[in-house]
């Protein structure tokens, strides 16, 4: 129990009577007591550290799936053939076998993956480079022939998942989205029930186990059900810490700590990946190394302390003032032992007046709540679509690099450090030109820059420069939606409906896998899908109200006045400058 520190009795005309005075009129609202005990200082710099360290886990649950689904370039194995060939005329290496048996794909010029020409046994040694093309085609029946030269062993070559059984890396991908969405339920309730920290340490050590666990499990089976557990612990490992983080800053702080964590820890963490496996080769020694750093959040208990909104929009407010002045201790801030009363009534979910009385206590609310009233119902249904379409995107964006020809550890790596201007510009941006705007020009762009990709498929380089512009400009706008979601849901409420609006992104997640695939088929269809659906949420997304430098909505009536009498043109920098 921390004690309030007493302060000798002020007179009301005694030097200091005045500020406490001023200091109990000015506190009307939870950002008011944010502002008393410290909104951006020592506190809120030590959760921003372990923000940053679950910002690197996401990216390893992020990207590493693109690594370790890898497929290199492959054809059936001639060992079968070449054994017989070699015994007998000792006149062709593999290399030469190869490029004779195996049949060319027209449209790739190269070598076919999946076809071999089927040569009867009896006239092995009569087969020349004239006679070849009079015998059938046949599936690969002997296993097939990796170029990992340069690369690394990734779960596709081990497995054989190539040709008919390309499938199951991309189904793999979509278990986990699968896992994604039930984790969403789960702990979206024990985030709303038992606490934002529950469900985040929880979340994050079955993510630890069940990644540790998948390279042991070399069958599809067990492969995949690792995959789903992990999809369940993701994100809500890194979206409940991020709800924890943005409901303890102030409100001109929250795109600061929301996206400088991601910016440094994605980045970080992407560039590092590619690079450590380019030198180990073995995907399963990567993963093991990543997957134990998760180890490390069992450090937070010590310094992170439960959500005081969630405390307080539960019913415990003895608990949410005790944490309230662990945060001020923390910041070396100290509360005055009389705005203790104020100070409940404001925890206790309920409205200050000038005059200090309170108005009627918000009951227990539910998800359902958020579509009983127009405006909320409005603007929940906005958001969950153009978050659902962005979450969507991005991961589109993120696997699409690789379609392209370029080195899976180039592209990657690009394609990783682009997260650091995206996260800072997002810093800046989202308080400059706001979230709404934010969100209309980054997903215009980006779905521009991919339908011109989409023209440019034979001219590698300048795809690759649409690619990585698509790819900046949507994790710009995934940051954006990230923020637009928390700020609009009220407290009572945010964690249901950030488990809602991440369930339905999930289902999204969960067909970008088989977008990407469609570049088979051709190497432009993944490009168009990507740019249109770009181009549409951010059509959408002008829509919503803005959130910039607004109070978060606390109770289901802030939910239903939030943006309501805003301008459509409301830009935060021009009504700072008036």
């Amino acid at each position: 129990m921390i004690e309030l520190s007493p302060l000798p009795t002020l007179d009301k005309h005694a030097p200091g009577a005045s500020s406490k005075d001023e200091t109990m009129a000015q506190l009307s609202n939870f950002e008011d007591l944010l502002t008393l005990v410290g909104g951006w200082s020592r506190y809120q710099k030590t959760v921003l550290g372990f923000f940053f360290i679950i910002c690197m886990f996401l990216a390893y649950a992020t990207y590493t799936p693109i690594l370790f689904l890898y497929t290199p370039d492959h054809h059936c194995s001639v060992d079968h053939i070449w054994n017989v060939t070699n015994d007998q005329t000792r006149s062709w290496s593999r290399e030469e076998l190869a490029n004779m048996i195996i049949p060319f794909d027209e449209v790739t010029g190269k070598r076919s993956s999946c076809l071999i020409y089927d040569i009867p046994s009896r006239q092995l040694t009569q087969v020349t480079k004239a006679n070849i093309t009079n015998f059938p085609t046949t599936k690969c029946t002997h296993g097939w022939t990796y170029n990992i030269t340069g690369l690394f062993s990734s779960a596709i070559n081990e497995m054989d998942w190539v040709c008919d059984d390309a499938w199951r890396g991309p189904f793999s991908q979509s278990m986990f989205s699968m896992g994604a969405i039930f984790g969403k339920v789960v702990f979206g309730y024990v985030a709303d029930s038992y606490g934002r920290l529950a469900a985040c340490y929880a979340s994050n050590i079955l993510l630890m186990l069940a990644g540790l666990a998948t390279p042991f499990f070399t069958d599809f089976i067990g492969f995949i059900s690792m995959r789903f557990l992990q999809g369940i612990a993701f994100d809500t490992f890194f979206a409940v810490f991020y709800v924890l983080a943005l409901e303890c800053v102030a409100a001109n702080k929250r795109a600061l700590i929301g996206n400088l964590a991601l910016a440094l820890g994605m980045t970080v963490a992407g560039c590092f990946e590619p690079w450590a496996l380019y030198f180990l080769k073995d995907w399963k020694i990567l993963n093991t190394i990543l997957y134990a750093q998760v180890v490390v959040i069992m450090l937070a208990p010590w310094f992170v302390f439960e959500s005081i909104r969630w405390l307080a929009s539960q019913g415990r407010i003895d608990d949410a003032f005790e944490t309230l002045l662990k945060i001020g201790k923390v910041n070396e801030k100290e509360v005055h032992p009389d705005l203790k009363p104020v100070i409940m009534k404001i925890l206790s979910n309920e409205q200050i007046d000038a005059n200090g009385e309170a108005s009627t206590k918000q009951k227990q609310a539910i998800l359902w709540d958020l579509f009983k009233t127009p405006n909320m119902r409005k603007n929940f249904i906005l958001m969950v679509i153009v978050f659902m379409f962005t979450h969507g995107l991005f991961d589109m964006n993120v696997r699409i690099i690789g379609n392209l020809e370029q080195s899976i550890f180039i592209t990657f790596t690009i394609s990783a450090f682009l997260e650091l201007p995206a996260d800072l510009l997002a810093i800046v941006g989202l308080d400059w030109i706001g979230r709404r705007w934010s969100a209309f020009l980054s997903l215009i762009l980006s779905g521009i820059a991919m339908l011109t990709g989409a023209l440019l498929t034979s001219y590698p380089i300048a795809l690759l420069i649409m690619t990585m512009i698509g790819r900046l400009c949507v994790t710009y706008a995934l940051n954006t939606v990230f923020n637009i979601c928390l700020e609009i849901v009220p407290t009572v409420v945010r964690g249901q409906g950030m488990a809602m609006a991440k369930l339905l992104a999930d289902l999204a997640i969960f067909t970008s896998p088989y977008v990407v695939f469609t570049g088979s088929i051709h190497m432009a269809i993944p490009f168009i899908i990507i740019g249109v659906l770009s181009i549409l949420s951010g059509i959408l997304a002008v829509f919503l109200p803005e959130t910039a430098d607004e109070h978060l909505p606390d109770t289901m009536e802030d939910g239903e006045a939030f943006g309501r009498n805003q301008d459509f043109w409301n830009v935060p920098i021009l009504k700072r400058l008036k």
